[in-house]
């Protein structure tokens, strides 16, 4: 393929030989995906996007590895990769319109909202390199489904408990598709667990318009038919009836 050395000239139509995450433009990152090229990124490298009417947002590199359990049929392959995240909250919104966790997260209102309207506020050249993916989440209490749920191809997906916590969890965590996924390069290098020290979760705060705030996790809490999980706004685990509002920072894959 046509690669052009340096990053100097306005023309971004070809892929250049990669210089840094934040610096490069979308067909670089996604060329040096491509051919496993990627020594010049690093995870929590960041990047900013303006997506018009959403505003300026902050992505970060999530996850670079693909370790052997990803492999397996059955798994998420939501952190496995070159997984990209939001750093920051990009607005906020309801899991459902109606206080239900039927159906799970690809049942969501939410799940439309990230794939259309979020979607399409990203630019054309992000837009082009995000691929599908195959993304498994937990059910709840009233579920009348065979297992986890599983959507073949989110662009964008929320982040679930064992992508951002590690154990140290509370009982085992009741999230299904707990083992079905796996915690993130970024929240690993942070040594992000749930416990009661607030030193072990402030990896996972984030901000929304500069205040830390409470996300939006896609997994179901299993023994109630109401509610999400959800981030609180020290970085540890909380849930919510899914008519609430609050922040939404989804991932994506690039390729």
């Amino acid at each position: 393929s046509n690669v052009t050395e340096g990053n100097l000239d306005d023309d971004e139509s070809c892929p250049k030989t990669p210089k840094s995450f934040e610096d490069d433009s979308w067909i670089t990152i996604s060329h040096a995906v491509k051919i496993n090229n990627t020594s010049k990124y690093k995870v929590g490298d960041t990047k900013t996007v303006d997506m018009g009417s959403l505003g300026t947002h902050t992505l970060r590199i999530a996850n670079m590895s693909t370790p052997n359990e990803c492999n397996d049929s059955n798994f998420s392959q939501s952190a496995c990769g070159f997984v990209i995240e939001f750093a920051d909250i990009i607005t906020t919104h309801d899991m459902n319109t109606s206080s239900t966790n039927v159906g799970g997260w690809p049942a969501s209102s939410m799940y439309t909202y990230l794939n259309n309207d979020i979607y399409n506020a990203l630019p054309n050249e992000l837009k082009n390199i995000i691929i599908n993916t195959k993304t498994v989440s937990g059910y709840g209490a009233d579920c009348n489904c065979t297992g986890d749920f599983v959507s073949e191809d989110d662009k964008l997906y929320l982040l679930s408990t064992h992508e951002v916590w590690e154990n140290g969890t509370s009982n085992p965590i009741a999230d299904t598709a707990w083992n079905k996924t796996r915690q993130l390069d970024y929240y690993k290098n942070k040594g992000v667990i749930i416990t009661t020290s607030s030193s072990s979760t402030k990896g996972a705060i984030k901000y929304y318009n500069g205040s830390k705030a409470v996300w939006w996790l896609r997994s179901a809490i299993s023994f109630i038919d109401i509610d999400f999980y959800t981030v609180n706004d020290e970085g540890g685990e909380g849930s919510s009836s899914a008519g609430s509002t609050y922040g939404v920072s989804p991932a994506f894959r690039i390729g």
